[in-house]
């Protein structure tokens, strides 16, 4: 089978599996939908994985024009051409491994979860079409086809995490990631246009030969334009992959089924804002401002957000601040100019928390949909595959060494130390992150797993079936083997895999920081070996903490919010950034709207929308009053008539 054929299957066929369940099987039962949804997605992993293995790991992308999307005719005699064209290359090849990888291990999974709704075939037509769009961002040749999937996963998730849409705080949190991810999709649009503008094309491929030309010139005569180009890519980014100041959403996003969860912060629309960095990664470095506005960004939100998991109790809450935590390292890794090891944190982290989040639903699913902490308790007993599955992902996303966090997370804490745009100040953010992280996440696992059981029916607990568990053992593996894309040369002697493997596409990105004199600080082993004990050290001191807060139970949290009054509220009302943002942006926008309506839309425009055909309908009656059939009244209005018309001569 060609690869081109390959590669366009890849993108059809969860596209006719969402098909075929929404107007085929629309009454079938939950085995059977999610049989042919897990399907289509599995099919495509065997087929990523031919492509991957071949001519993507020899370094040749694979490109494949489906038809001439868009075509219009310019003022100067041109013709701009947008054709909707797939390419596969190391890059795009990765993340397609891990969005039908770990996403056909979600369906799976949600076939069980989801055994109880009546109409199952709407929840899979709608994980099907996500993964469609999030195929169609990655695989996209250019910045339009990677619109159409940036798009289409907003408009799936805001149809999945309002999937239970007869509860209201599920539609409001639906429509709140709706709302801030256009807002960031706004940032994306501009950036588009701005790149037409300033080099004729939104090509990927074009726009990189064209800064691989002249670097140089882009950096002395168009530096305005490409640092404004970055931030409208940044502000994109933020939105998609939960930054500040638009990452308040999602959190809010757990309000739909926990494979949901899994499916958005694991292995899809969250990392589209990394792909997206790394793709544009050569454009990106040629404006130091928006390099450090990147890493400033990815430093800030993973600390704030790591913050704000110190106090939740929901368990779902929990990990979801994780997840924000860990795309500001992504971030971070990005802005320091070390994009391979935002990707490598990517695959590591899209293991390691899908592997949570699929076990916190077993845990909920278990418990008769209780999410509060501090109602848990003991079940490694009583389900000990879930627990350490859940133990084993914990480990890696606190990068407890050997496991895949340790070596993803501690690239990224190297280079925020001496990348080309890096600083030890981002490395000291970080670092101090980390130790975070491996506070609330011990905390959260000896809560739900350790101490005695504090659920109302604790014999009714019990470990989930196989179909659960299974996807959760395999993703746990992932999770302690999927470092080895990162283990640094200081273990090995050579150049690690992730920085090799990316070296054809993010090449470019790395010769125009030579070119421009961004240059990073080499360091020495035992520098090195100093920064990875720093991180060990950090990590087991948070660890260790949390254990020694919570041995007893939730009421060591209690002492400890007692200890710190005011500040612990604030954290645990995380830190009112959504009412800061209610006061200084959503009730002004509110009362100018109710302005613009009660003047604008009731004043003027219906003044005049109705005005005109009560002015017409007050003529016409004036007219056909005429119209009696009496003659002494015709004579009247011919006396009338004669004596104006006499008048004006007079006049």
């Amino acid at each position: 089978m060609q690869e081109q054929t390959l590669l366009t299957l890849i993108v059809l066929l969860p596209l006719l599996g969402a098909l075929i369940n929404a107007f085929v099987l629309r009454f079938a039962n939950v085995g059977v939908v999610c049989t042919v949804a897990t399907f289509v997605v599995a099919l495509p992993f065997v087929f990523s994985l031919m492509l991957f293995f071949g001519s993507v790991s020899e370094g040749t992308a694979v490109t494949v024009d489906l038809f001439n999307w868009i075509s219009v005719p310019l003022i100067n005699g041109k013709e701009f051409n947008i054709p909707f064209a797939l390419t596969a290359d190391r890059l795009s090849g990765i993340f397609l491994l891990v969005i039908t990888g770990v996403g056909s291990l979600i369906h799976l999974y949600s076939g069980e979860y989801m055994v109880h709704e009546k109409n199952p075939y709407r929840f899979f037509v709608y994980l099907n079409l996500f993964i469609v769009s999030m195929l169609l961002l990655v695989l996209g040749s250019n910045m339009l086809v990677t619109f159409l999937g940036w798009e289409g996963v907003g408009v799936c998730s805001y149809l999945l995490i309002g999937y239970w849409y007869e509860d209201k705080d599920n539609s409001m949190a639906a429509i709140k990631a709706f709302i801030a991810n256009r807002v960031g999709d706004a940032g994306f649009l501009i950036a588009m246009f701005l790149c037409y503008m300033l080099f004729k094309t939104i090509n990927y491929s074009e726009l990189a030969a064209i800064i691989a030309a002249s670097p140089q010139t882009f950096l002395a005569d168009h530096s305005i334009q490409i640092t404004l180009i970055g931030l409208c890519l940044l502000l994109g980014v933020a939105g998609k992959s939960a930054q500040i100041p638009l990452y308040t959403w999602l959190p809010d996003a757990m309000a739909g089924p926990t494979p949901v969860s899994a499916l958005i912060h694991a292995a899809t629309m969250v990392t589209s804002g990394i792909y997206l960095m790394n793709r544009v990664s050569y454009m990106l470095v040629l404006s130091p401002t928006v390099m450090t506005t990147i890493a400033i960004v990815g430093a800030a939100t993973a600390i704030l957000s790591a913050t704000i998991g110190f106090a939740q109790t929901d368990i779902k809450k929990v990990l979801a601040y994780s997840t924000c935590s860990q795309l500001g390292y992504m971030v971070l890794a990005c802005g320091v100019g070390a994009f391979q090891y935002g990707v490598s944190h990517v695959v590591t982290h899209a293991f390691f928390k899908a592997c949570l989040f699929l076990g916190a639903g077993s845990v909920i699913h278990a418990m008769h949909h209780e999410q509060d902490i501090r109602k848990m308790g003991g079940l490694l007993k009583k389900m000990p595959i879930t627990s350490v599955t859940f133990i084993i992902a914990t480990l890696a996303i606190i990068g407890f060494p050997g496991f895949s966090g340790f070596f993803s997370k501690d690239a990224i804490l190297a280079a925020a130390w001496s990348g080309p745009f890096g600083n030890p100040i981002f490395w000291f953010v970080g670092w101090i992150t980390a130790g975070f992280t491996a506070f609330y996440m011990l905390r959260l696992t000896w809560l739900v797993f350790f101490g005695t059981c504090r659920a109302e029916h604790p014999e009714h607990i019990h470990e989930t079936n196989i179909v659960i568990t299974l996807p959760l053992v395999l993703l746990a593996a992932l999770s302690i083997l999927g470092g080895l894309i990162a283990i640094p040369e200081v273990f090995t002697g050579k150049t690690d895999f992730i920085t090799q493997f990316l070296s054809p596409v993010l090449g470019q990105a790395q010769s125009v920081m030579n070119a421009a004199g961004f240059h990073g600080v080499h360091l020495s082993h035992t520098m090195e070996f100093g920064l990875m004990g720093a991180s060990v050290l950090i990590v087991l001191v948070g660890a260790l903490f949390a254990i020694s807060v919570y041995k007893n139970g939730p009421q060591g949290g209690d002492k400890f919010a007692k200890a710190f009054g005011p500040i612990y509220h604030l954290v645990r009302d995380k830190w009112r950034v959504d009412e800061f943002y209610e006061l200084i942006l959503i009730r002004p926008l509110a009362k100018f709207g109710r302005i613009l309506h009660s003047f604008i839309d009731k004043t003027i425009i219906e003044g005049v929308v109705n005005g005109i055909p009560e002015t017409l309908y007050t003529g016409t009656s004036v007219a056909s009053d005429a119209q009696t059939g009496m003659a002494r009244n015709y004579l009247k209005f011919i006396f009338i008539s004669v004596f104006i018309f006499g008048l004006i001569l007079f006049i």
